[in-house]
Order: structure tokens, then sequence, then C-alpha cells
């Protein structure tokens, strides 16, 4: 009886450690994909994202640790595939077109003139301008398109090599924020659509949320933390992570001997000692309102409203502690009415260090 192979990953980067000089920029750093899936990298500025897309590149030659493209190696201790037989396709920041070539034969740079033949070659740009939704642009030049159209044309480049994986360095950053959500859709829609496994770096974290199958968190050339964007978001590993992938309320709180967690929406008066001090994180939509004010209700004045439509962000002094509130639209609250809150979410208890 036949046993069936395991799914090899399309991506396996294992105990990565670069060094630029003497400085360690990437050190120890884990990732794997599963064909097809989408991974967003999250991070400060200068925490080694590029980097590492560098390194799967082959840009950089990684210190130690290993990559591998299926069953492929491409780097490890004495081996260290060339970029152009790694089959990468890569779209940077602002295209990076090339300003001489007409955008078919930017598409078509990248596709070996050893194996195709011009016909080939030229089926193959059609079937990527067609792809990107650029039909009719092929005898233009860099010049005469938009920002959202070289990103375009960039993806096609990239996807004309049929890459083995794709790598994209914060492709949408340059664009105005409607230009920039819906090219961003119709990118992924087409990487998924291709079933094409990717990269993507942003600083947007809600970039990220919606784009990703697998959210990398990343910080001091290290993954901190990494997983779903519902696990990362549901369930970060500490407040600065939480910030990291949303809105959050990070409260000072007291792990009690009994094993409740006293805070200030949830004050308990008991005989059970304070074990630990810590701080809680709260997402602002997982606090309720209601007009519902008593005595034993948590009570705040509503100092500001910032309306968004479909939701808004409400502003409340509970004592001496400002909070923000995200509730769902349309609703009923005012600036300067008394509200009742109630904490409806699960307790994120993190002891100080």
């Amino acid at each position: 009886m036949r046993t069936r192979e395991a799914q090899v990953n399309a991506l396996e980067v294992s105990h990565l450690k670069v060094l630029l000089g003497n400085k360690v920029v990437l050190d120890d750093l884990s990732l794997s994909l599963a064909p097809g899936q989408i991974a967003a990298l999250l991070g400060p500025s200068g925490c080694g994202k590029t980097t590492l897309l560098r390194s799967i590149a082959g840009l950089i030659r990684p210190s130690e640790g290993q990559i591998r493209f299926g069953k492929q190696l491409v780097s490890f201790s004495s081996v260290h595939l060339p970029p152009h037989k790694r089959k990468i396709g890569y779209v940077p920041q602002e295209g990076a077109l090339f300003p001489h070539l007409n955008i078919a034969d930017n598409i078509a740079f990248g596709i070996d003139r050893a194996v195709f033949t011009k016909d080939q070659i030229r089926q193959t740009t059609k079937e990527m301008l067609a792809l990107t939704g650029m039909e009719g642009f092929g005898k233009r030049m860099p010049h005469q398109l938009s920002g959202g159209q070289q990103t375009r044309v960039a993806l096609a480049r990239a996807l004309s090599i049929k890459p083995s994986i794709v790598l994209l360095d914060e492709p949408f950053s340059a664009l105005d924020a409607e230009l920039r959500t819906e090219l961003r859709a119709d990118v992924i829609n087409l990487l998924r659509s291709q079933n094409t496994t990717a990269i993507l770096v942003t600083h947007d974290r809600e970039e990220g949320l919606v784009s990703a199958d697998v959210i990398a968190l990343m910080r001091d050339g290290k993954i901190v933390q990494s997983g779903s964007p519902e696990d990362v978001y549901s369930s970060p590993i500490s407040p600065t992570i939480a910030i990291s992938t949303g809105d959050a309320l990070v409260l000072q709180a007291s792990k009690l001997s009994d094993g409740s967690t006293d805070y200030i929406l949830n004050p308990i008066k008991s005989s059970a000692n304070s074990v630990t001090s810590g701080h809680i994180v709260i997402r602002p939509e997982e606090i309720k309102l209601s007009k519902s004010v008593s005595s034993d209700s948590i009570n705040g004045l509503i100092t500001k409203i910032d309306y968004y439509g479909h939701d808004a962000m409400v502003a409340i002094d509970v004592a001496d502690q400002h909070l923000q509130v995200r509730i769902p639209g349309p609703f009923d609250f005012n600036v300067g009415q008394n509200v009742a809150l109630e904490h409806v979410g699960p307790v994120r208890f993190f002891a100080n260090n």
C-alpha cells in the first residue's frame, strides 16, 4: 500500500542569522509557508523585514541557517543559489520599472530567452497584461502610467517567470488611501487565483490582517509571534504585540490569589490577596456601553466621539483613566453623557517583568 507523502512547504526558513558588519540583523529566525499561503511581515522600521526578503531572494548571504524552496535547498553553509536561479518574483516599493523599456518589454524582461521562444514570451506577456488588468498598455512607457498601474506592471513582471515565491516590499505605500485599498484587494485576489506563495512586507497592521494567511511579527531581527490573523489579534503574547496588531487598551491590573483579575472594569472587593501586578489588554470593541447607569455598574463620562460611519470610537473618562471604546453604528450616545461599561471580551493578563 502506497503511503501518502507529507506536504512539503513552499518556503522553509530555519534558524537564519544575518550579520551586516558586526551588527546582527536577523537572529535565529524561522518561518515556513505552505504552497499558496500569503504571509505578512509586520514590525517597526529597522527590525529586519526587508533583510529577510533580500535573504530569501538571494541578494544577501546568511551567516547561519538555511532556506528551502520546496525540496530545493537554496541557502545553507557552502550552498548559495544566486538570485537569477531562484525564480523569485520581487515587487519593490516604487515598482522599479526600467524607464527605457515599454510595458510589454518590462514584463518580459525576466523570462528566460534560452528556454522560451519569442512567440511564447509574447504570449506570456499578453496573458500577464490581461491578468493584471493592463490590456492595451503594452506599448506605453513607464512614465505614462500612474503609481497604481506601475505596481500592476511590477506584479505582472514578477508573475511572468512562474515564480517559486513572490516577495512584495511595501508595494502600496506610496499610493493614496482609496487606490491603495482597491489595488491591494486586486493584487491579493490575483495571487490567490494563481495559488502563489507570497510574503508581503508592510507597516500597515490592517493591511496585514486583511491580506495574509500568516502574520509574522518582527522585533530586533526575530519573529516574536506568528500565526493566523485571528490568533495573533485575539491572543497576543504581550501588550506590545497587541498594539502592533490593532487598537488596544493596556490597563493596570492585579492577579489575585483566588485566580480572579482586579482592574478598573472589574474591581474586586474580596479578602483575596494580590499575587501578581501587571496589565490587562482589552480591544476597544470588547467593551459594551449602556445607558443603564446604576450604583452597581462601572460608569464613565463620554468626552469625545469620532464617527466613521460603520462604527465610532468613543472616548470615555472612567475615574482617573481615559478609555477608548469602539461601538457599531448606528448608535444613540452623545458627548457629555454618562454611560455604564461592561468588559465582554477575554481577560488577557500580563505580569510585570
